[in-house]
């Protein structure tokens, strides 16, 4: 026997179904239903338009990258117009969405990032 979880959207859905509620409490009820409902497929679509623009991006820089070239993040920063002036907090995460594609090293405390 497997027990399933209590959700919220089964435990309102059970109270509107089988309770004697007022208007007021019922209408409230189906109000939180459908954004719980919302909120659960909006998990399910897939990467946000943020997302799907940071990968360009870092795309974008791969792409400039030469091999045998150790590059910093105002290095990183320059090789792309839309990253001008960015700082090592915004490009240190892009390098990351590279995977192994590119490697990181630490020299003298700062990142230098070249493709592997």
């Amino acid at each position: 026997m497997t027990n399933k979880k209590m959700t919220n959207v089964k435990a309102l859905t059970y109270a509107l179904e089988n309770c004697e509620l007022p208007t007021e409490v019922a209408e409230k009820f189906e109000a939180m239903k459908a954004s719980y409902e919302k909120r659960a497929a909006r998990k399910t679509e897939g990467p946000t338009k943020a997302q799907i623009a940071r990968a360009e991006l870092a795309e974008k820089v791969f792409a400039q990258m030469e091999p045998q070239h150790g590059y910093t993040n105002a290095e990183i920063a320059s090789l792309v117009p839309e990253l001008e002036g960015a700082t090592p907090q915004k490009v240190s995460p892009l390098m990351k969405l590279l995977g192994e594609r590119v490697l990181t090293s630490k020299v003298k405390g700062k990142a230098i990032y070249t493709i592997a």
